[in-house]
């Protein structure tokens, strides 16, 4: 019997365009858990919504790897880069991970996870999005668990002191609860957020949908009613490629365990 394929995203505005595009359906009801039956190339999949943080992630994971027995987990979703010259639209696609100390243990580096065993699944789906016309990264993706990172200095000396490109909050949780299960995990992550553009500042996101919480994001247009417009709509059409992408090549098979 084949193994099914199990992808977590951080909020659920990311996770729908790619649950629409392989036609999975919500499980007992949920908008944060979905699955599609196997057909064709693609494995049977689900996709869960982690919520916020490396926690969630983590204890979300444990929970799903138990239900769905998954011989493929995926970190998917955003992450904003740290150093020039990554582009938003660009994936990071590789399975390396550190889990960075809070803001009160100055960020100091706690453990890195490297999937030596997703080598495979990791050449096979880049061969995939290559082929779609696509760019990807490889490089360290750091992972904090309390405070994102807002300042532009900080940014800067995380990447160079941890020779890293990229941060966000979910993928560390994901990758060792896959690795406490011996599971093999990959990274399919898109940028979103760049030194030069930076994402608006809403504040601190809803902690279980990933989303931002109304009241901030409704203060935040009020106080850029010209530019709110093509910033909310770029990071929309983003979004939505992204999960067109991403459905593609989970219904073609490069997602396969």
């Amino acid at each position: 019997m084949e193994k099914s394929l199990l992808i977590l995203i951080e909020g659920t505005d990311e996770l729908l365009p790619v649950a629409k595009g392989i036609g999975a359906k919500r499980i007992d009801g949920s908008i944060y858990h979905w699955r599609a039956p196997a057909a064709g190339d693609m494995p049977e999949t689900f996709i869960s919504c982690t919520g916020v943080g490396t926690k969630r992630s983590y204890d979300c994971t444990v929970k799903r790897i138990a239900e769905c027995k998954p011989g493929l987990v995926v970190s998917a979703g955003t992450f904003g880069a740290i150093v020039g010259g990554v582009n938003m639209t660009e994936w990071l696609i590789n399975a390396q991970s550190r889990m960075l100390g809070d803001v009160a243990e100055q960020r100091a580096p706690r453990e890195t996870l490297n999937g030596d065993a997703s080598a495979q699944h990791v050449a096979r789906l880049r061969e995939g999005f290559a082929k779609i016309g696509g760019k990807w990264r490889d490089g360290m993706l750091v992972c904090v668990g309390d405070v994102p990172l807002f300042k532009e200095e900080e940014k800067a000396e995380i990447a160079k002191s941890n020779n890293a490109i990229g941060v966000d909050m979910e993928t560390f949780g994901i990758a060792k609860a896959a690795s406490e299960a011996g599971v093999p995990w990959l990274t399919a992550r898109v940028c979103v957020d760049t030194p030069t553009v930076p994402l608006p500042d809403f504040g601190a996101l809803n902690h279980t949908t990933g989303r931002p919480y109304y009241g901030r994001l409704f203060k935040w247009i009020a106080m850029h009613p010209i530019k709110c417009v093509p910033t909310l709509y770029g990071l929309w059409k983003l979004v939505n490629v992204y999960g067109r992408q991403l459905a593609e090549l989970t219904r073609t098979g490069y997602l396969k365990p």
